[in-house]
């Protein structure tokens, strides 16, 4: 059966369903963590975390994930590398499928 805009299969709706929703999700799970890293950090002026916050809240996939890999010194390096890193490929992986799934 050929799939094409006017028609779309299931896989077309089930992958453009998470490659829709998947920025709100890892926003989600991101912007809590680095708040409240942030608001651990003892070292840090009040400006700056001000500002770090506002960064977080307002652009919403790269500001959390920004400040955990470059500034957070509340949690594990290696936790942050997987946390953030496993999000952003599944992220890639997921628009990789659905453009192919397009096709």
């Amino acid at each position: 059966m050929e799939t094409n805009f006017a028609n779309p299969s299931f896989w077309t709706y089930f992958i453009g369903s998470y490659a829709y929703y998947l920025p709100f999700v890892l926003t989600m799970v991101w912007a809590p963590l680095a708040l409240f890293g942030l608001s651990k950090q003892k070292d840090m002026t009040t400006i700056k975390q001000i500002v770090w916050s506002l960064v977080i809240l307002i652009v919403p996939v790269v500001g959390p994930a920004s400040y955990l890999l470059f500034v957070d010194t509340e949690y594990d390096k290696k936790f942050k590398q997987i946390a953030v890193g496993g999000g952003f490929a599944v992220f890639v992986i997921v628009w990789i499928l659905s453009l192919v799934s397009h096709i």
